[in-house]
């Protein structure tokens, strides 16, 4: 009996001196942890836009392209690109204010409407005109080509490619011209872009691939890559690389950013202003919005827009 008396004193003494003292926990090991990439290794996030200018923005457009910086292609590349009519230029990450003034949507001017066109107005049904044609956020995997439709379709098309002293000559029905883009990343947050014009034409016709296991039918027109006028610029993430016919919008220029005069067709209630001018050429801007090194060092571009435009 005395014994467990004895037993049960120590070890309430030992409880309570335990209880007192401070307990000590191990301390965490730390460790640097990157975060998870969101894209893969070899992938580079674009943002790729098409607008269609008119012959009211033509000063705004000149004033704008004076402040790109048209020095990063070749001198070389350059002369081939203007002698066929084609411009290309990089837009730094904080774009010029005149570019939303290009691409923003033309507001209707009730001043300049007849009768009909004021009701409709009035009643909400006469909409602005809209400049941006397209917008997109693509991923692009290293080495993969990704084709951009940059005209309208024409009836029909006649082209020259001058090359030097080379002249190569095409003609064709319903004629697109697209550009091809290619992505490959540098590894230190740079991405070097090959674009490489194509005309596409004709009917488009059954044409069979094999893919997954399978053969594939799919339908395409007949493709002329234009190698004469392909280049390659290196951006940084918030670059862009923006593409233009030259002032007159001939040769090469029409093809790819001209009007044939086969606009769209729209509906008489349609947003359609009264007033509208008349359509001159179309812009091309491709910008670098996230690589993996973005996603390893720093904040993403990715949330950014190209532009402060209503359509976005």
């Amino acid at each position: 009996m005395m014994r467990a008396i004895i037993l049960a004193t120590i070890s309430v003494s030992i409880c309570m001196w335990v209880g007192c003292a401070k307990i000590e926990t191990p301390a965490k090991k730390t460790s640097l942890t990157f975060p998870k990439a969101r894209i893969a290794v070899d992938a580079v996030g674009l943002d790729l836009a098409v607008a269609q200018l008119d012959s009211s923005q033509s000063k705004t457009f000149e004033t704008f392209w004076g402040l790109l910086d048209q020095q990063e292609l070749p001198l070389k590349q350059r002369k081939i690109l203007d002698q066929n009519g084609l411009r290309v230029a990089v837009m730094s990450p904080h774009a010029p204010p005149e570019l939303n003034h290009l691409i923003n949507p033309r507001q209707v001017e009730p001043d300049l409407l007849n009768e009909f066109q004021k009701q409709l107005h009035e009643r909400g049904l006469l909409r602005p005109q809209q400049r941006m044609l397209s917008h997109q956020r693509i991923s692009n995997r290293e080495g993969q080509a990704h084709k951009i439709e940059t005209s309208e379709v024409h009836d029909e098309a006649s082209w020259v490619i001058e090359s030097g002293d080379a002249q190569t000559a095409g003609f064709g029905k319903q004629v697109r011209g697209m550009m091809s883009v290619t992505t490959y990343p540098q590894g230190d947050g740079s991405v070097r872009l090959v674009v490489r014009p194509e005309i596409h034409h004709g009917q488009s016709r059954p044409r069979i691939g094999v893919g997954q296991r399978s053969f594939l039918v799919e339908s395409a027109q007949f493709v002329t890559p234009v190698d004469e006028l392909k280049f390659e610029l290196t951006l940084r993430s918030g670059e862009s690389l923006v593409m233009a016919p030259t002032n007159d919008v001939t040769d090469m220029g029409r093809i790819f950013f001209g009007s044939y005069g086969t606009s769209e067709k729209l509906s008489d209630l349609d947003a359609e202003v009264a007033n509208k001018p008349t359509p001159t050429h179309r812009l091309l801007m491709i910008r670098v919005v996230q690589t993996q090194m973005d996603d390893l060092f720093s904040d993403s571009n990715l949330n950014e827009k190209l532009t402060t435009s209503p359509m976005f």
